[in-house]
């Protein structure tokens, strides 16, 4: 059987890497790494291409010879919109390119209740700005799937996972009360690369957007409860609403300031607390559901469990913080 050539933008991240990963095991495909760092062609048994995503001419020389892409491109707003113009210029005038490009949820914006794919688009900060722009660049292409994950989590995820792990282990969340009642529409990074594959493998996924997401997710309050246990950062502690103020008033500009100042002088900052930003506190009462029945009905996605992708979150944060003590 002849494997198709997969490339991967974004591969150096979270997202990424899951989809190298199921890449890799898969018998039908070859995954193609691409990013901006350059490494040897055969590091970690993948085929690597050192180019930037965002540059039209870079990217189109990079996936001169592959078969189909699964866009995890991050950044800023500048980046992402450089990159989509990129990718969805080479899109038209290759309709055989398979393309999967990785969107988000914040592309609904405010909108609240059982969001489905056809819910109009807003953006209302930077970067659900640029990934409205991203997807308006992508519509009407037969040869492109966008995939809506809501918030990505499992072993080693930055933002969901190990950040959140990290405020819980210290107390700084737990039980919020009212600020935490929104939906925390959680899907394992595992999941997101098994909707791509199926994606790239479907004819008819070609012009279609899909919603990722547990079919029945919890509060951000029962998230952060059970999985504080599972860390063993018990007894759970409630945080009242003018704690949540000063975290991400008082609190976050000097943190902040420590975080940018030990970067710019290439000192380590990882042992410093995170800041919390006050974009949180909206999230954290979002009362939004995504529905994934055409996910699950037309791409055959099945999510992982929230018990099972927990435990493995959780034992990857214990591990990583025994090798790290």
């Amino acid at each position: 059987m002849t494997r198709q050539r997969i490339a991967v933008l974004g591969a150096d991240g979270f997202v990424g890497r899951a989809m190298i990963r199921a890449l890799s095991a898969s018998d039908s495909a070859h995954p193609v790494a691409i990013g901006r760092r350059s490494v040897a062609p055969t590091a970690g048994g993948v085929e690597r291409i050192q180019a930037d995503a965002s540059d039209g001419t870079a990217l189109a020389t990079a996936l001169k010879n592959v078969d189909g892409v699964i866009n995890c491109v991050l950044g800023k707003g500048e980046t992402i919109a450089n990159n989509a113009k990129a990718l969805f210029g080479i899109a038209a005038t290759r309709p055989d390119l398979r393309i999967v490009h990785i969107s988000s949820m914040a592309v609904y914006g405010p909108a609240v209740g059982d969001v489905d794919e056809d819910t109009p688009l807003v953006g209302n900060d930077w970067y659900s700005i640029a990934k409205v722009g991203a997807e308006k660049l992508a519509a009407g292409r037969g040869n492109v799937t966008i995939l809506r994950p809501g918030i990505v989590y499992g072993p080693g995820g930055p933002q969901w996972s190990v950040r959140i792990a990290e405020w819980l282990m210290r107390h700084r969340v737990g039980d919020l009360g009212a600020a935490g009642d929104g939906y925390c529409n959680l899907v394992h990074v595992d999941d997101v690369a098994q909707a791509a594959l199926l994606a790239l493998q479907k004819p008819d996924a070609g012009g279609q957007t899909y919603n990722l997401s547990l079919s029945d997710p919890p509060t951000w309050n029962a998230y952060f409860q059970r999985y504080a246990k599972l860390l063993g950062a018990v007894p759970i502690t409630r945080i009242s609403a003018r704690r949540l103020r000063l975290e991400t008033k008082a609190v976050f500009v000097p943190l902040k300031v420590l975080e940018l100042v030990g970067r710019r002088l290439k000192l380590p900052t990882d042992r410093l607390p995170q800041p919390m930003p006050a974009s949180l506190l909206v999230l954290w009462r979002h009362e939004i559901r995504l529905s994934t029945r055409k996910a699950e009905g037309e791409l055959g996605v099945r999510f992982m469990p929230l018990d099972e992708g927990l435990r493995q979150t959780a034992t990857a944060f214990l591990a990583r913080s025994k090798d790290c003590a």
